[in-house]
């Protein structure tokens, strides 16, 4: 007996990253919103955020490069209720890279994604000094 028509299979697009911050940026960002809403929630928001941003570069996903992005999807879903999740997704990324989480008055998402990248690119120089 047959079911009718094989159901058509949606393949999951391979997720290519720019850089090896962007991977661990959607990592982490995946693993937060796992443990605050749950596997359901968090798959959906994830897959909404990575439409978005391939959306902009057809590619490759470019977290690190337009964090704006990540955040207004962010708040597309979950309105003001997204602030504690991107804290917790900041002070997670600082920890994961080994970096001390200060909060900063006025600073956004954003801002704290550049500040991070900044010190990552500032603590590599100093290795590769320290290593001459």
């Amino acid at each position: 007996m047959e079911n009718g028509p094989p159901s058509e299979k949606v393949e999951k697009i391979a997720l290519r990253f720019l850089t090896r911050f962007d991977e661990i940026l959607m990592e982490v960002i995946k693993d937060v919103l796992e443990k605050v809403l749950g596997e359901t929630a968090a798959g959906f928001i994830t897959e909404f955020v990575i439409f978005k941003v391939l959306k902009k570069n057809e590619t490759y996903i470019t977290f690190g490069e337009d964090a704006k992005t990540f955040n207004d999807a962010l708040k597309n879903i979950l309105g003001s209720g997204c602030a504690p999740i991107e804290k917790l997704i900041i002070e997670q990324l600082f920890l994961r890279f080994g970096l001390e989480f200060k909060e900063k008055r006025n600073y956004t998402f954003s801002d704290y994604i550049k500040e991070l990248k900044t010190r990552l690119e500032l603590k590599r120089l100093l290795e590769e000094q320290g290593q001459s």
